[in-house]
């Protein structure tokens, strides 16, 4: 769930359509066996008739402290979450060339708010449908460019900022349960995830050296930025989708799924 969001958030600022060869380097998170919880960590019980309520309000109990992070649960500070190097190989038509960020910081996901749960668990396959949004996200880090557009060549490079506005997260994991060392433990087997963003407004220097003609291309950024990001973001998840799996199953194999929720 919690690096569901963080992932996004890279998704949202990264976006290049058919993009290949992509170099990502996730923050280092180090998981450890947990062995207990404490007893300020949410639970809930298997058999609750109002499970999806009581699974919401535990998220939303444990999204705030998510700011300095949550060792025991092997969660990093999340507020400011700072992302890795990133850089994308594309070659799409006209379009063709690399394009590198670092030290990209994300600041706003510890207001996260989760709207809606859904929990199912039947035949210990489990299927959920998690729905959250954060007020506001704001991203800022430098990029560096090497592309060819046609026959013209750049090298951009800067600082960027991108302020987005009500990013809702449709997210439905998919997995199924397994027994290991005297606990049951989860495993997903499909992610899905579907976010949207109510409203963005993005700022970049050095796009060109002209500081005038710089303004004009981020006017044109912002007012069809709804139709660049539509296009951008199917290629985009399909790259960062499998990335969310393996480190969200990373998570919960040092967390077993029967101290999250107990059995009868």
């Amino acid at each position: 769930m919690w690096r569901i969001f963080c992932a996004f958030v890279f998704i949202s600022i990264s976006g290049i359509n058919a993009a290949e060869d992509v170099g990502i380097e996730l923050p280092h998170v180090e998981f450890k066996p947990v062995r207990e919880l404490s007893n300020d960590i949410p639970t809930c019980r298997e058999g609750d008739l109002n499970i999806n309520e009581c699974i919401k309000q535990g998220l939303q109990q444990i999204t705030p402290r998510m700011k300095y992070g949550i060792s025991e649960l092997n969660i990093p500070p999340l507020d400011p979450f700072e992302m890795g190097k990133s850089s994308y190989n594309y070659n799409a038509g006209v379009l063709q060339g690399r394009i590198s960020m670092k030290k990209v910081v994300v600041r706003g996901l510890s207001d996260g708010i989760v709207d809606k749960v859904d929990f199912r668990l039947k035949n210990r396959r489990v299927r959920m449908e998690i729905l959250s949004h954060v007020p506001q996200i704001l991203v800022e880090g430098f990029y560096k460019a090497d592309i060819k557009l046609n026959d013209l060549k750049l090298n951009p490079k800067g600082a960027f900022n991108i302020t987005m506005t009500n990013v809702a997260m449709r997210a439905r994991p998919m997995g199924e349960l397994f027994d290991r060392d005297g606990h049951t433990y989860l495993r997903l087997t499909k992610l899905e995830t579907e976010p949207k963003v109510e409203d963005l407004h993005f700022y970049a220097n050095g796009l060109v050296p002209d500081p005038a003609l710089n303004d004009v291309i981020l006017d044109f950024i912002n007012q069809y930025w709804r139709q660049l990001y539509q296009a951008m973001l199917p290629e985009t998840l399909a790259t960062w989708q499998p990335l969310i799996l393996k480190s969200t199953n990373d998570f919960f194999d040092a967390l077993p799924f029967d101290m999250l929720v107990t059995k009868n």
